[in-house]
């Protein structure tokens, strides 16, 4: 992945400086506080994640807010081509030739074919850890491709793409990343020249896992931590994101999971019991098969 090599690149040698100056920070703010063995009380969350020193970037570029799905598909032809040069280059025009033809056309195909639309019927993304990240019957879709390993989530609300999210980016001692999410959160931090949000776990907004995030003048980042050993980022379009209250009309419905009949006698308001069947002038219920006739008794 390019955006790994490049803050691998780029973020080493800042490293050690972040660690000292928000350990400086730390101590200046604690200087002349008596100290004490009380329980601390949970930390305030900040209203707005912090705001980048650089531009928060998205490859490849070309990739822009609001485009829609056949533009992003278009750009990725262009970007499946290079994938393929080295490729090409391998071997001769004949039989290996076409096959690459065949494989290049159908990886383009298969992009396009990954469509899903959030509409009425339930995803098999509902058990996947992009829960939370789309809503039904808002016109919201989605795409996905991977390159290189890498599976990459394109996210479109009236065909318009506004999330970008980078999937399970995997954390080793030998990723550029780092060896678990501390450690990508701290190379994030360097190069964007400070320290992200940390958001705690809340299902009840979509946040599944713990996250850190940033922002610039157009662009919302978020790092999610997946596991001890893997995390996504996320890219996602200020704009729409501002206005994600309007664009979302449709808002599921509400399903405990408890019986509507179990829930009401729980609660004190067990329905009705069904009326007894209307009798008609003879005593007998309408409908109701005729009485068998009396055993004849025994000579």
């Amino acid at each position: 992945m390019k955006a790994s090599r490049l803050f691998g690149a780029v973020l080493a040698a800042g490293l050690g400086l972040l660690a000292m100056s928000v350990a400086t920070d730390v101590d200046a703010q604690n200087k002349g506080k008596p100290t004490t063995t009380k329980k601390e009380a949970t930390p305030t969350v900040a209203a707005e994640p912090p705001m980048t020193k650089k531009p928060i970037a998205i490859e490849p570029t070309g990739l822009a807010w609001g485009m829609n799905h056949k533009h992003v598909a278009e750009l990725y032809d262009k970007q499946l081509d290079e994938d393929y040069k080295a490729k090409y280059k391998a071997v001769s025009p004949g039989v290996k030739m076409k096959a690459l033809d065949a494989a290049l056309a159908e990886e383009k195909a298969a992009f396009r074919r990954s469509r899903v639309d959030f509409g009425k019927v339930p995803t098999g993304l509902d058990a996947s850890a992009l829960k939370g990240e789309y809503t039904y019957m808002n016109r919201e879709s989605l795409l996905s491709l991977t390159r290189n390993g890498q599976t990459r989530y394109f996210f479109f609300i009236q065909d318009k793409l506004w999330k970008v999210i980078d999937n399970d980016i995997k954390l080793s001692d030998t990723s550029s990343w780092g060896k678990d999410f501390g450690a990508a959160v701290t190379k994030l931090a360097t190069y964007y020249g400070v320290p992200g949000r940390v958001l705690p776990a809340d299902p009840s907004k979509g946040r599944l896992s713990q996250e850190v995030d940033w922002r610039d003048a157009n662009t919302h980042l978020r790092a999610i931590q997946r596991s001890d050993t893997v995390f996504a980022l996320a890219f996602e379009d200020n704009s729409t994101l501002s206005n994600l209250a309007n664009l979302r009309t449709a808002k599921p419905a509400e399903d405990s999971g408890i019986d509507p009949a179990v829930a009401a006698a729980v609660g004190g308001n067990a329905p009705a019991a069904p009326p007894p069947d209307a009798k008609d002038a003879k005593g007998k219920a309408k409908g109701a098969p005729p009485a068998p006739p009396p055993a004849k008794p025994k000579k």
